[in-house]
């Protein structure tokens, strides 16, 4: 099974667009104390502060920009894609799918550690933590003519057993959302599981 333009794409894409404005917010706080700290260069002792404080604004704000042209490189070949071939009602469509069954993949159990006699804190299951590391990567591509939800595998065996345990109910979640579309069994190939839905 290949994967396509979109799924190989979309972590990179939401990861860029996360610190693209977390970008944007550093580089308006910078360049807030660098407007405060000028007036410190006046001092000898603290004269290079508003200096470093201005290099690291310099370096953010390039950073950000360059996530963001590459952001917007990588979504345009996409839609161009799409326009050619399928339609942007697909992607913007692909997305929210994508984010309705990471919801409902995410595993959320909480175990007490004791630490010592009078406290105690709270962690999640390691199991829970490897299967939510996996399936946090899952995508959902739709097409005008075929669905394809590619889920990796989490590495534990007993995380394993949890997505082997989960499939019928992804399989209904899966068509309940897509109902123009009947979904085969899915398929395991090496560390990826694949269902595959093609139109009715």
């Amino acid at each position: 099974m290949r994967k396509t333009y979109f799924i190989k794409t979309f972590n990179l894409n939401w990861n860029l667009s996360i610190f693209s404005i977390l970008g944007f917010f550093l580089s308006i706080v910078f360049r807030v104390v660098v407007s405060k700290t000028e007036y410190l260069s006046k001092f000898a002792p603290l004269s290079k502060i508003s200096f470093y404080f201005e290099n690291i604004y310099r370096l953010v704000l390039m950073s950000t920009f360059l996530m963001i042209l590459l952001l917007l490189f990588s979504v345009t070949i996409e839609n161009i894609s799409r326009l050619k071939k399928d339609s942007l009602t697909n992607y913007f469509l692909s997305i929210i799918k994508t984010f309705r069954l990471r919801r409902f993949t995410y595993q959320s159990e909480r175990t007490d550690k004791v630490m010592n006699d009078s406290q105690s804190k709270t962690t999640i299951n390691p199991i829970y933590h490897d299967f939510n590391k996996a399936v946090r990567k899952s995508v959902v591509d739709i097409s005008n003519n075929q669905v394809l939800v590619f889920i990796k595998v989490p590495r534990s065996q007993q995380a394993q057993k949890i997505l082997k345990d989960m499939e019928p109910f992804l399989k209904e979640e899966i068509s309940s959302q897509n109902p123009d579309y009947y979904f085969s069994n899915p398929e395991r190939i090496k560390n990826e599981l694949w269902f595959t839905g093609n139109k009715r």
